[in-house]
């Protein structure tokens, strides 16, 4: 059975870590993930003195496949999510999310190819932080998504910062038969500040088994890394 191990990561355009790439990467080569969900991605922005924040990472990980998502035009640059892994990706799109008067919103779909002839389709987002009306509005986008563009048979993953540790508003996704690695049965602090569980990884049950999963806790961020590995059944 082949197992695989993904991670959703909000780094703050990098600023805890000094913008040195490889304090991130080291972080989720503790985990062992294959795939992560990157989110408060910047590129070329003046904060980061005109850096390729994709290109850093994937040197410092050592992966060779990326898809940065862009969601608005920031400070000199671009400013929003990245998906990383260390196998193939193909068809990766980009589709924007409805973020009414608030800062946009956007996620990343692609396609993964694992060994032996496997695939899985990853998403990854954030969403808005200042309204749970618009958060609500944002996450029925996502499951009608799911729920009419990916095949029923395909093992799905979506990581990202939700700005919610209410996980009852994830029940258009759990309706369609997705499980939550933080629940209110495991609860990850991960936003260090306050602390709040608001991020996550959600899977297709039917397809995914979670064998072992956990939290780092680390300054690298305001947040913490949060991975979870899988069985392909």
């Amino acid at each position: 059975m082949k197992h695989i191990t993904v991670a959703t990561y909000n780094i703050r355009h990098g600023h805890d870590a000094g913008f040195d790439w490889k304090q991130i990467a080291e972080i989720v080569h503790w985990s062992g993930a294959d795939i992560v969900g990157f989110q408060e991605v910047d590129m070329y922005t003046n904060r980061i003195a005109g850096r390729d924040t994709v290109a850093g990472l994937s040197e410092a990980l050592g992966f060779s496949y990326s898809f940065f998502v862009p969601a608005m035009d920031f400070d000199g640059g671009l400013y929003g999510t990245a998906i990383l892994s260390r196998f193939p990706m193909t068809a990766c799109e980009k589709y924007p999310l409805n973020a009414g008067k608030y800062e946009p919103r956007a996620f990343g779909c692609v396609n993964i190819s694992l060994c032996e002839g496997e695939n899985i389709c990853f998403l990854n987002t954030h969403l808005s932080y200042e309204s749970r009306e618009q958060q609500t509005i944002q996450l029925a986008e996502l499951a009608a998504y799911m729920d009419k563009q990916i095949p029923g048979d395909v093992p799905v993953v979506l990581t990202g910062d939700f700005n919610t540790e209410d996980f009852s508003m994830f029940e258009p996704l759990c309706a369609l038969g997705y499980g939550l690695v933080n629940s209110y049965a495991r609860v990850y602090k991960t936003f260090r500040t306050e602390p709040l569980a608001i991020d996550n990884i959600l899977y297709r049950r039917a397809c995914l088994i979670p064998i072992a999963q956990g939290m780092i806790d680390s300054d690298t961020s305001d947040h913490n890394l949060l991975w979870c590995r899988f069985a392909l059944s």
